[in-house]
């Protein structure tokens, strides 16, 4: 039973990488692909969507900055110690 499930997932996989595999393929081949960018950049650049986004973005910057002046804090206090420490030596 067990080994039935694992052929399962191994077609199943494989198939899925060959329909990506032929996908991409064929974009490339019709020039899908070749339009995406340009696609993605007027969506990105609509206001109605950065209203949206502009949200999300700064409250992603907020925790990256959040994490950043922890991290620098905390190695900052660490260096200090061990300067101190050496310096006592």
């Amino acid at each position: 039973m067990n080994n039935r499930q694992g052929i399962m997932t191994a077609l199943i996989t494989t198939a899925a990488a060959g329909a990506a595999i032929y996908g991409i393929t064929r974009g490339v081949q019709n020039g899908t692909f070749q339009r995406l960018p340009g696609q993605l950049s007027n969506t990105i650049n609509n206001p109605a969507v950065q209203q949206f986004t502009k949200p999300l973005q700064n409250m992603v910057n907020n925790e990256n900055m959040q994490q950043l002046t922890n991290t620098l804090g905390s190695n900052n206090t660490q260096q200090q110690n061990e300067n101190n420490i050496n310096n006592s030596l």
